[in-house]
């Protein structure tokens, strides 16, 4: 008796992981929004946004400045489903607002990235229109709440793309 139920015991602990490799966790985010999320972060200017990138898992330094006004960061990392990702923001500093700009380019899709485009483009914080035909499908949007947050993806020729701008007025300054 001892015996059987060790052997069932072994076959659940076999069985699981290869049951478990087809599936998502449950509210998972989708890997192009996760790229993206990323890219929020480094273009509104997160002061910790290279560890915050290295905690998600990807491979993120800051870059040699030639100013103290601009900060440069460049990082990769493998997509599930999509391919890898090379990333690279930039920070600006100005007096009365700070432009941050991220790019994230899969420069060979191993996947299905028509899936990472259309998970973005079902966001609920960005609006904007969509086009989709031969040459592929591109999305212009902008931020729901915050216009000052204008993004652009795409999928053509076998490369995608996440091209994210964040105009952030500083506080008291007159627009």
């Amino acid at each position: 008796m001892r015996a059987a139920l060790a052997l069932i015991a072994a076959l659940v602990l076999c069985v699981t992981p290869a049951v478990a490799q087809g599936k998502t966790k449950p509210g998972a985010v989708p890997q192009g929004v996760a790229a993206l999320e990323m890219c929020e972060t480094f273009a509104a200017g997160d002061v910790l946004a290279v560890e915050a990138a290295i905690e998600k898992g990807w491979e993120a330094y800051e870059d040699d400045s030639e100013s103290p006004y601009v900060h440069s960061y460049s990082g990769g990392k493998e997509l599930p489903g999509i391919g890898y990702a090379n990333m690279f923001a930039l920070v600006e500093d100005y007096p009365n607002r700070t432009f941050g700009y991220c790019r994230v380019d899969v420069n060979e899709v191993t996947g299905d990235a028509q899936v990472a485009v259309q998970s973005i483009q079902n966001l609920e914080r960005y609006e904007g229109q969509s086009i989709q035909n031969g040459a592929g499908t591109f999305a212009s949007l902008t931020g729901k709440d915050d216009k000052n947050r204008m993004l652009l993806t795409h999928l053509a020729n076998g490369v995608f793309v996440i091209q994210l701008s964040i105009i952030t007025p500083k506080a008291g300054t007159a627009e």
